[in-house]
């Protein structure tokens, strides 16, 4: 393994941080075994406790595994390739979830913007399709939660279609990614969904009518509704940073 130079700040902090760098840049392979403490600390010029809460917090993360007789090995990453910056925010799975959350609230409202401001007719159908699908499975004695969750994921990439842009696709598509845990059956409700499909008609009705301030508005406060549902801090632009209780 080559030398590891730690900028200025904690220890800890900075070793963790280069570590996931080389995580994320491909220097450190899954299933790449680390070199233990005392190496470690002699490689970054710093002590073993500091190697140790960094190697604490990749454990934490799931980006290594520490087994006696094994080492420290470098595990598979399921989730989407991400910028080391970005891996070093993210503390754990509610933390993802959260930003996660905070990032559709910024790129999907402007993209329900454009949505109205660039669809042609023709394209309408693409949109209308998984709204009306999920509305008449919720109107079924027995809705299929499965089938409501893929129309949901549906609904929101053929808003970002109808911009006409298709890296807003890809971001679209990894954001989806990132909020598979929040959308698994086990964390859905009838209600939650119902609710959901309910702001999709706002959002396709303003997308239709090309009202792109509307359209906007309606995602905006879509997105806002499924923040406070699963209990994630969000940001309302109209009010100060608040915690809302889940409904």
């Amino acid at each position: 393994m080559s030398s590891i130079s730690i900028a200025n700040g904690p220890l800890s902090e900075q070793l963790s941080e280069r570590l996931i760098r080389m995580i994320a840049d491909g220097e450190l392979s899954a299933g790449d075994k680390l070199p233990n403490e005392r190496e470690l600390a002699e490689t970054a010029g710093i002590s073993r406790t500091s190697v140790r809460e960094a190697l604490r917090d990749l454990e934490l993360r799931g980006l290594i595994s520490r087994k006696p007789g094994r080492g420290t090995i470098v595990e598979a990453q399921s989730r989407p390739e991400l910028h080391a910056a970005m891996l070093g925010t993210m503390e754990s799975s509610q933390r993802t979830l959260r930003e996660v959350m905070d990032l559709r609230a910024v790129i999907e409202p402007p993209m329900a913007e454009r949505a109205a401001l660039r669809a042609r007719g023709s394209e309408l159908s693409s949109l209308l399709r998984p709204l009306e699908l999920a509305e008449a499975e919720l109107r079924r004695d027995k809705p299929s939660m499965q089938l409501l969750v893929r129309l949901d994921v549906e609904f929101h990439s053929g808003v970002a279609k109808l911009t006409q842009n298709p890296m807003l696709v890809k971001l679209l598509d990894v954001a989806n990614e990132w909020m598979a845990p929040s959308r698994e059956t086990t964390h859905q409700t009838m209600k939650r969904i119902a609710k959901s499909v309910a702001a999709h008609r706002r959002i396709y009705d303003a997308i239709r009518r090309h009202e792109a301030d509307e359209a906007r508005e309606a995602m905006s406060g879509h997105i806002h509704e499924v923040s406070t549902t699963i209990g994630i801090d969000t940001w309302d632009p109209d009010t100060p940073i608040r915690k809302h209780n889940e409904s």
